[in-house]
């Protein structure tokens, strides 16, 4: 293996060993739950949007002032659950007891979710369900083909009555017609709207296993935006502390008084290729100036640093300039001391 796989699998494995290996796994979780808030946005509106339509009219342009004031209330809900949760999150990783103000977040948490899911299920619902669009239909179906089949039956029921009968067996023979055309005429109309009604049911059934569906999905939305938001403050809580712990090490607070000396060597980045750098007298005052605590020696090894580094370089006799950019010296520095 080469020594440079070696040091990245090293500060990789070992180093920043929760960092870098939750890394891209804490990236797609988080911004793909904004996923999950799209489409809880989407579903929620046609819920709300279906409360504003039943306004009766009181200005011009409601309905697109509506609109628009539905799709603002759902976006602003979305992202107020999502900072609440992320705050949520983050102080139950680092509060070491249960505590009043944790508790009351707790709850303000879990009403904000049960909001969202109840606005979301009841959209879903409105978006799929088409009862009234069946029944119409079915009541329209059902008159149309019961007109059909009355008008038919009902004109040979005509006929037959209006037939002429000189005897008491011609009277018996009609009589027994008609009586057979009606009941023909209703257990037709009886199975036009068995029929109709059946096909009705299974459009019905249809609706309510989409509405489970839906009830699924919207928990699994729910799901992802937790887990995406939950561990997120996971990620951020445990680098935090694996960098804290980092920092306790001789190495490591080494690099953090580089870091702090190198942003103070180039002004905050103020200084770029070709500027002088300043004196070992100005660069002394300038840290005690901002009260970092750094012995003289440190300020040597520091500059001394820099030099092997070539982050200055010697010009016009023994007066040095900035060789590299600020970013790239600290690059450079941290390489150095990690590995």
């Amino acid at each position: 293996m080469k020594l440079d796989k070696y040091y990245k699998l090293r500060s990789r494995l070992e180093t920043y060993k929760f960092e870098k290996n939750y890394d891209t796994l804490n990236r797609v979780l988080y911004y793909f739950s904004f996923l999950g808030n799209i489409f809880l946005i989407y579903f929620g509106y046609f819920f709300v949007k279906s409360v504003t339509n039943s306004i009766p009219q009181l200005f011009p342009f409601q309905d697109t002032f509506f609109t628009i004031f539905v799709a603002l209330f759902l976006t602003g809900y979305e992202l107020t659950k999502r900072f609440t949760l992320e705050q949520l999150f983050t102080s139950v990783m680092q509060a070491s007891k249960i505590t009043a103000s944790l508790v009351g977040g707790m709850i303000v948490g879990l009403l904000l979710v049960a909001g969202s899911f109840y606005l979301s299920v009841k959209g879903a619902h409105r978006l799929v369900d088409n009862t009234n669009t069946v029944k119409t239909v079915v009541d329209s179906a059902v008159a149309h083909r019961s007109d059909s089949v009355a008008k038919y039956y009902d004109k040979e029921i005509a006929y037959y009555r209006s037939q002429p009968s000189t005897n008491r067996i011609d009277r018996l023979y009609r009589d027994s017609v008609v009586a057979s055309l009606v009941s023909a005429k209703d257990t037709k109309l009886q199975a036009v709207e068995s029929k109709i009604q059946t096909k009705a049911a299974d459009e019905l059934s249809t609706t309510k296993e989409n509405d489970v569906a839906f009830l699924f999905i919207t928990i699994f939305l729910e799901l992802i935006i937790l887990l995406g938001v939950g561990f997120n403050a996971y990620y951020t809580v445990g680098s935090y502390n694996e960098t804290s712990r980092l920092l306790q090490t001789p190495k490591f607070r080494q690099l953090d008084l580089n870091l702090k000396l190198l942003k103070l060597y180039y002004q905050n980045g103020k200084k770029v290729v070709g500027d002088e750098t300043l004196s070992f007298n100005k660069f002394k005052s300038l840290v005690e100036a901002q009260k970092l605590v750094c012995a003289q020696k440190d300020l040597k090894t520091f500059v001394i640093l820099c030099q092997e580094l070539d982050l200055v370089r010697v010009f016009k006799g023994n007066r040095k300039e900035i060789a590299v950019g600020y970013q790239q010296a600290k690059e450079l520095i941290e390489n150095q001391e990690i590995i």
